[in-house]
């Protein structure tokens, strides 16, 4: 599989970023991961940090090389992810539970595989314009479902940042299974944080989309949002592929992957031992510094 990728996140006009990306890859399969975290200062990218660890190290322990049902996978990873993130909070007596929210999709064989919770989100782009994209798990969201609220007046809501499904919570995440999708050369699949959609509207997108990979999109993009979100914008981010003929020559390039002459980059339980352990320190410092 030979893909054109961009990833980036912002820290906009927060003080700190909470959003967590990664990409993982098998030489038949691909997985990406966005995670919004929410909550108080050192605790959102907490969740988001495990989200992204945890479904990389289960990727990697059962993509050999594919998954033979991914969309099984993706409950079942997701699922596990909102358990640890539960004992981490009770091991480490942290006063509130971190959360986060999650897209998650898969591309495996000309198909696309997608679970999301909250409201970070996937859209599916290709020479038709936007053929997918994903509902937010949101109270603006609802009312638009039900007819009482427009798309444009959602934009300015005071709700509008109000979720009522995540990672983390008291009860189990609701997991939002995805439609498996056929995608070719030409596909783009991104995925990305509140940050950035709630500045861009889908016509907008659909626009820019147009016959174009991500790489010749995105960071324009990310720049008119972090712009128009303005000094209290919030963290932005995306990751997107767009999927390249195979008999494209790539190169060296680094906005680009074949995933069969690309070594996987597994990291495995020490990789996610090593950033949860300083995430804790992190914690302890944030709170001593409180208390100072």
């Amino acid at each position: 599989m030979k893909l054109s990728i961009f990833q980036e996140s912002r820290i906009g006009g927060r003080s700190y970023n909470q959003d967590r990306l990664a990409i993982a890859h098998s030489t038949e399969t691909v997985m990406l991961v966005v995670a919004d975290g929410m909550g108080g200062h050192m605790r959102g990218e907490v969740a988001a940090q495990i989200t992204v660890d945890l479904l990389c190290e289960l990727f990697y322990q059962q993509a050999a090389p594919t998954l033979s049902y991914p969309n099984r996978f993706l409950v079942n990873a997701i699922s596990s992810v909102h358990q640890v993130i539960l004992e981490y909070a009770a091991d480490h007596r942290l006063p509130d539970v971190p959360s986060t929210t999650v897209v998650a999709a898969i591309l495996q064989h000309g198909q696309l595989y997608w679970c999301h919770v909250g409201d970070s989100r996937l859209y599916l782009l290709d020479q038709r314009g936007l053929r997918l994209r994903s509902r937010d798990h949101s109270q603006v969201q609802r009312m638009i479902d039900l007819g009482t609220l427009s798309e444009e007046a959602a934009k300015t809501h005071p709700e509008r940042n109000k979720i009522y499904n995540c990672l983390g919570a008291s009860s189990d995440p609701d997991i939002d299974i995805g439609e498996r999708q056929s995608i070719a050369a030409g596909s783009s699949v991104l995925l990305c944080t509140d940050g950035l959609w709630s500045q861009v509207q889908d016509a907008e997108m659909e626009k820019v989309f147009a016959g174009r990979n991500v790489n010749q999109v995105l960071p324009a993009l990310i720049n008119v949002a972090e712009r128009r979100a303005g000094a209290g914008g919030d963290n932005l981010s995306a990751l997107a592929v767009t999927l390249l003929d195979d008999s494209l020559e790539l190169g060296e390039r680094a906005d680009v992957l074949d995933t069969e002459k690309t070594p996987p980059q597994k990291g495995g339980r020490l990789i996610l031992e090593s950033n949860l352990a300083t995430m804790h320190q992190e914690i302890l410092a944030s709170q001593v510094d409180k208390d100072s």
